[in-house]
């Protein structure tokens, strides 16, 4: 059976669509698309262009099967020619829009692109926006959103700072006051256009909402806000438990951290209620280790391609006994290492003997914290060790083991 006789037989799975739309995009002259299954996205490589599947993928699930082709054929229709970036700002600037992204992801994004070694003008430019917040612009189209790069900047002639006010005040255009929805001091977006998130920086708005001390917002992915206030504990319970859920299963994961606005200006913030505190430690822990995972595997590549010989750690979750977690990473001896900031280092001494033991890293860095060298442009951050403890910072090691 033909693959379109599949799709149109029953509700198609995402990779089904995708591979159908594909084939739809080939026929009508454009080739060479990538589909990218964690983002349920098509992409040119070479190019700053993404197709988002998410929205042609609900109608085309919605309708009659009768009806099926022509969503398809008005996906293909509105990108017949992928969209550039106009080079005029004049002919962009009703069109871009603010993104916000975390530091982690566009570090991330930067490795892949050293790897690969890309013009350095395809990068994305952001600004440091709070925390580890950045954000930057994205050409928006009634069917696909296009990062902005730097080439396209100096095409505009204009500053990032000057296209950002522009695409805050388009913001503001497309945001429905009514669409943040309320019940118990707690508020979320439902505007489902994939600026939800980018709505934390109409901070204006954000001062409207009825909250019990200074608002606290969540922007756990790409189509989710929740702000609270810091005197509401069960609110904040609440944004975080929701959070969790949708940053580790809905697609463009941002951040999983807490941010308050004070005076203005929006800061990361620490819930100090336990089980809040709790919520969120475990969900740091396990984005870091997603983050860590990828970020060796790229620089493994790396390295070896530069024939570079080089120890990248593991960045590894362990359970207690009581059942309580924490992350720690391998420092071996006489072996140049490169070691993510853990919670706990596990330094071997002598691997035949199994001479080893692990040292809470804050403590550690206190006796060795010279030895550990931070990487420059890594994201997530990672301490470049060439030199392994001596006999005696060892035996200092030693005392403060668990």
């Amino acid at each position: 059976m033909s693959l379109l006789n599949k799709v149109f037989a029953r509700q198609p799975s995402k990779g089904d669509f995708a591979r159908l739309a594909m084939r739809a995009f080939e026929q009508a002259g454009v080739a060479g698309l990538e589909y990218e299954e964690a983002e349920f996205t098509l992409k040119r490589p070479g190019q700053n262009v993404t197709i988002f599947l998410h929205n042609s993928y609900a109608n085309y699930c919605s309708v009659r099967r009768s009806e099926r082709h022509k969503v398809i054929a008005e996906l293909v229709a509105g990108l017949g020619v992928l969209p550039e970036v106009p080079q005029h700002f004049a002919r962009a600037k009703h069109h871009v829009m603010p993104v916000v992204q975390s530091a982690t992801a566009h570090g991330l994004t930067k490795l892949m692109a050293s790897k690969q070694r890309e013009d350095p003008g395809l990068e994305t430019e952001f600004n440091v926006f709070a925390g580890e917040l950045l954000v930057g612009l994205a050409y928006d189209t009634e069917h696909s959103i296009t990062t902005v790069n730097g080439n396209s900047l100096i095409e505009w002639g204009v500053t990032l700072e000057e296209a950002l006010a522009v695409a805050r005040e388009n913001l503001w255009d497309r945001t429905d006051p009514n669409r943040f929805a309320g019940r118990g001091g707690v508020y979320w977006g439902e505007w489902h256009d994939s600026y939800d998130s980018s709505r934390i920086l109409l901070t204006e708005f954000i001062y409207r909402l009825s909250v019990d001390g200074d608002p606290v917002a969540f922007v756990p992915n790409r189509d989710a806000i929740w702000v609270t206030g810091t005197k509401n504990t069960e609110g904040l319970r609440a944004v975080l438990k929701a959070g969790a859920e949708s940053h580790f299963r809905q697609g463009h994961p941002i951040s999983p951290d807490l941010y308050v606005l004070q005076d203005g200006i929006w800061n990361m913030y620490l819930p100090e209620e336990s089980e809040s505190l709790e919520i969120w430690t475990s969900m740091r822990r396990r984005r870091d280790g997603l983050d860590y995972a990828q970020q060796k595997e790229l620089l493994d590549q790396l390295y070896e391609s530069e024939e570079t010989d080089v120890f990248v750690a593991n960045f590894t979750i362990f359970t207690r006994e009581d059942g309580s977690n924490f992350s720690a990473c391998v420092w071996p001896k006489d072996v140049d290492s490169s070691l993510p900031q853990a919670e706990v280092i596990g330094l071997v001494v002598d691997d035949e003997s199994r001479d080893s033991f692990m040292v809470p890293w804050d403590k550690a860095a206190s006796v060795v914290g010279d030895l550990l060298e931070e990487e420059p442009g890594l994201t997530p951050v990672r301490y470049r060790a060439r030199q392994f403890p001596s006999d005696a910072q060892i035996a200092q090691l030693r005392q403060l083991a668990f």
